[in-house]
């Protein structure tokens, strides 16, 4: 019995792991691969808050718009919006100082896009390189998009308020078999013997932890927003 058990549980725990591993490490594997092929070096990291990223980006294209009513070019508009609200977004200053430079809006872009797996971060250049071609449409595409992109803030805002009484049990249910297996190792000498003692103990305790480290990263990715 107890070798069926140990057979089965290395069964159950070689799967989780597997899972675990291609869920988490396929992403990042792709990315390596892709910017590798294609022989460019990794962007800068973006900010890591989607809300801090969607109200840097909403409030650059608004500057962005108002300066181009004033009569600015595309170029000097985004150089002073960059200026102006202290813009931490990589990607963005590199743009602003390629295309301050002479650079086409639209080459500078597509060199910034292969390097950005962000959506909200791929719509802002997007809609810069459409308002580069000139025109009031320029003005309200950069109007308009700010305008969704605080709409997107707000839907997380929303989400992560709605969320919150999930990831609080969650994080109960998560931490009450950890606080009940420490009382139990204290408390017991049978179960101190058989979790600290034995092979198959730290084994329980190993495939135990797995199964609730997956459950809660599952929850988060579930109530998290996903970009579109």
């Amino acid at each position: 019995m107890r070798i069926l058990f140990l057979v089965l549980g290395s069964i159950c725990f070689g799967a989780l792991a597997l899972v675990v591993g291609f869920w988490y490490l396929q992403p990042f594997l792709s990315r390596q691969f892709v910017l590798r092929r294609l022989g460019k070096p990794k962007m800068p990291a973006e900010p890591s808050n989607d809300l801090d990223l969607l109200g840097e980006l909403s409030e650059l294209l608004d500057t962005t718009a108002r300066n181009l009513r004033l009569g600015k070019s595309m170029a000097s508009s985004l150089h002073s919006a960059v200026e102006t609200n202290a813009c931490k977004i990589a990607v963005v200053d590199d743009l602003a100082a390629a295309t301050t430079g002479g650079e086409s809006f639209g080459d500078a872009t597509k060199k910034l896009l292969l390097g950005t797996n962000n959506s909200e971060l791929a719509f802002a250049l997007r809609t810069i390189e459409l308002a580069a071609t000139g025109g009031v449409g320029g003005v309200l595409a950069l109007e308009r998009a700010a305008i969704v992109l605080r709409e997107r803030s707000t839907n997380i805002h929303d989400r992560q308020a709605q969320s919150a009484q999930a990831m609080l049990s969650t994080k109960v249910l998560s931490w009450a078999p950890v606080a009940v297996c420490g009382w139990l190792i204290v408390t017991s000498d049978a179960v101190r013997q058989f979790l600290i003692f034995s092979a198959a103990g730290w084994f329980c305790i190993l495939l135990g932890s797995s199964f609730n480290y997956a459950g809660r990263k599952w929850m988060r990715a579930i109530v998290s927003p996903t970009p579109a």
